[in-house]
């Protein structure tokens, strides 16, 4: 197949006119099986989502949620996701492993591994987790979860201020597993401490975790101005305002950027009342918030996400590498997040507004 006159992210990460051409779900030289006209249009990897509680009424890590999670892989795709990293929030230990094995149980490959939120977060700045279920920092989440996926966890957010903390940080690290500073109330020092230690990440930029001050510039302030350290940032512009969407992008750089969606179950479900978990949501406006008003979850896909960043001012290309490229960095995914040679051919293509048209996973038309 291939794909021709439209606007494509190459290989220097800049949007150049060009065919894009695929057989056998990878991206080749060239082909001969067959045309589709992108004219007008922009043609990008498709979307990775390295933090992503569920979607499409699916919860990948809940009690409640018994089947498998096809449901939300298919409308995740259907919107221009084509990977990701199913995200644990705060469990009991011993769902984990259950939790674990059944998302794997399907063998499908638009699941990159597993992020585990917590349950090593800090209570002052939980958000909207469950305190029963938090833990000090240990490793038996992670070997569980570990021994369950073969060694598939990728990401563990966690807060470093917590009495354990460093040991487990310097253990993840050792295992390769990525470290982000997460529902954190770590001053400058503590946060400094656990990027020594090795952690690279800060969990949703801004969110659950303690405001910069000129004078306490905290653990913001460490991350925005440390090079070692990826951002994630949500872009539903609810859980973060346009101008510091703006700020952490001109701190960091977009190299440094990885937009998420952090989105769950009410993600492609009607705006209502809903019972998770045995707590009240209340879904409306794109994101859902429990009912004293703390924020509890995004309802808007990273699609969506990319679309604001363009309505924003950010260039498709920009874009593109927070989106994709980072992602897949993230997710340690060799094959996904650029249009390369040899690399495989999920791609998304999009209009002149950055609306999602048509979406192509390993070579197949989705959409």
């Amino acid at each position: 197949m291939k794909i021709k006159n439209g606007l494509v992210f190459n290989g220097q990460h800049k949007m150049e006119q060009k065919d894009l051409c695929f057989e056998n779900g990878v991206i080749v030289e060239s082909s001969l099986s067959g045309e589709f006209d992108a004219t007008g249009c922009y043609v990008l990897p498709g979307f990775i989502d390295t933090h992503i509680h569920g979607a499409n009424g699916i919860e990948f890590y809940s009690s409640e949620f018994q089947g498998e999670p096809t449901p939300a892989l298919d409308y995740l795709t259907s919107q221009g996701v084509t990977s990701i990293l199913p995200t644990f929030a705060t469990c009991k230990t011993e769902e984990y492993a259950q939790d674990t094995k059944r998302l794997l149980s399907t063998n499908d490959d638009r699941i990159l591994g597993i992020h585990c939120e917590g349950p090593f977060v800090n209570p002052v700045r939980m958000g909207g987790m469950q305190p029963e279920k938090l833990q000090l920092p240990n490793m038996e989440v992670p070997n569980i979860i570990q021994e369950n996926s073969g060694n598939k966890l990728k990401i563990v957010s966690m807060s470093p201020e917590l009495e354990g903390a460093k040991e487990v940080i310097k253990s993840l690290v050792d295992m390769g597993v990525k470290v982000s500073i997460a529902h954190t109330d770590a001053s400058y020092d503590e946060a400094l401490e656990a990027i020594e230690n090795g952690a690279t990440r800060l969990t949703h930029t801004f969110n659950a975790m303690r405001p910069f001050s000129h004078r306490d510039v905290g653990v913001l302030g460490c991350a925005l101005t440390d090079d070692r350290v990826d951002c994630e940032l949500i872009c539903d512009m609810h859980h973060v305002s346009p101008p510091a969407v703006k700020l952490v992008v001109r701190s960091k750089g977009i190299d440094k950027v990885t937009m998420i969606s952090d989105c769950c179950f009410f993600c492609g479900v009607p705006e209502g009342k809903y019972d998770f978990n045995g707590r009240v949501l209340y879904v409306e406006g794109g994101f859902a918030k429990l009912p004293n008003g703390t924020i509890a979850g995004s309802a808007c896909s990273l699609a969506t996400g990319a679309k604001n960043m363009f309505d924003l001012g950010f260039k498709p290309e920009e874009i593109a590498v927070m989106a994709c490229v980072n992602p897949a960095r993230a997710a340690d995914a060799k094959d996904r997040g650029e249009l390369k040679l040899g690399y495989r051919a999920d791609i998304i293509i999009l209009d002149k507004e950055f609306n999602v048209k048509h979406v192509f996973l390993k070579g197949e038309q989705i959409r």
